[in-house]
């Protein structure tokens, strides 16, 4: 059941893969910006920046010899152009997401803030596995694939 569910070459396989891959990149995240916050005079807004791109890097060798199996892909240039690419804009889009849903149920709660920010990031993370599936590693995800 595992296995069926982790194939490479289903658009489900790929999407929890893909998940499992972002939760790590979570941990590189956060943990990049504390070690990055820890340096004297270091702008936490940089320190930010910095591990966001530290982040993207981590999931783009994992997604592309994991998630999509593009290991023997020549194209490694093009697809981290792409995929960093693809992995800019979500930051915009959590941003608006948590905004407009402030502006529909208002600031609330700690739950409600916190359920805003997880309605943020889940649009962000389809908006990521949908653009690498079909921008960065488009010519791996998709060979063979059966549902999608």
């Amino acid at each position: 059941m595992i296995r069926r569910l982790l194939h490479r070459d289903r658009m489900t396989g790929q999407a929890v893969r893909f998940v499992i891959v972002g939760v790590l990149n979570t941990f590189v995240d956060l943990g990049a910006f504390y070690l990055l916050s820890l340096i004297p005079g270091m702008p936490l807004v940089a320190a930010k920046a910095v591990s966001y791109v530290l982040g993207i890097c981590n999931s783009f060798v994992w997604n592309k010899y994991w998630t999509f199996s593009a290991r023997r892909s020549e194209r490694g240039g093009r697809e981290f152009a792409v995929f960093f690419a693809v992995n800019l804009p979500p930051l915009l889009v959590n941003v608006v997401v948590f905004t407009l849903l402030g502006l529909w149920i208002g600031s609330g709660s700690e739950a409600v803030r916190l359920a805003k920010a997880f309605a943020a990031a889940v649009v962000s993370v389809m908006w990521n596995f949908l653009g690498s599936r079909y921008l960065a590693f488009r010519h791996t995800a998709l060979k063979g694939s059966r549902d999608g």
